[in-house]
């Protein structure tokens, strides 16, 4: 990669970051800037949020444990991390193409179930991580809402849930099961829109 994919992914992480900060930057921002304390100040679900932009904007993913270590990353070494999978996960031009790829409700993680029930505040919690498989979660008209909003925005995922499924849906491991079974669910901007009943 140049140096000017270098400047693109460093704009394109600023741009998010100063997304979810909502403010403006500080002006003194290097490569050597931590992301986390010292530096950029980005907590915990600032790091699932940024995650989640980077790996949909560069078609890339993070596993945990890297995530788990963005606090002490600098945002050269992010830019560098990104630069080295994008490379990584580029299909090379002679491989034949293999299985199809699984679905996006295929894709979901347990995890991915507690960031987005975080994200939507329907389980305020400062780390995913806090939140027990066995939590309870409660899905009215306005929580079903904003989830599904979550879910579309951070995965590309559309789909319905109806007064009976929501009523059925009462911890966080119930809601992974339920979404992992959805043969309705549908990815990116050529599935329908799916309509949303609330409880």
């Amino acid at each position: 990669m140049t140096t000017v994919d270098t400047h693109r992914i460093t704009d394109f992480v600023l741009g998010v970051i100063r997304d979810i900060l909502n403010m403006p930057l500080p002006p003194a921002i290097s490569p050597a800037t931590p992301l986390g304390a010292g530096g950029l100040e980005l907590e915990s679900l600032s790091f699932v949020e940024l995650t989640v932009h980077v790996e949909r904007e560069y078609g890339i993913q993070f596993d945990d444990e890297t995530v788990d270590r963005f606090a002490h990353t600098t945002l050269g070494e992010l830019v560098d991390g990104i630069r080295a999978r994008m490379a990584d996960e580029a299909p090379a031009a002679d491989t034949p193409s293999g299985p199809p790829a699984p679905s996006p409700a295929d894709s979901l993680s347990l995890r991915d179930v507690k960031r987005l029930l975080a994200l939507s505040q329907i389980i305020p919690a400062a780390d995913p991580d806090d939140i027990a498989d066995d939590a309870d979660v409660v899905l009215d008209s306005l929580t079903v809402v904003w989830f599904l909003y979550q879910l579309k925005e951070q995965h590309g995922i559309e789909l319905e849930i109806d007064h009976t499924q929501a009523a059925d849906i009462t911890s966080v491991g119930a809601l992974h099961h339920f979404l992992r079974t959805q043969d309705g669910l549908l990815a990116g901007a050529g599935g329908t829109r799916g309509e949303v009943v609330g409880p």
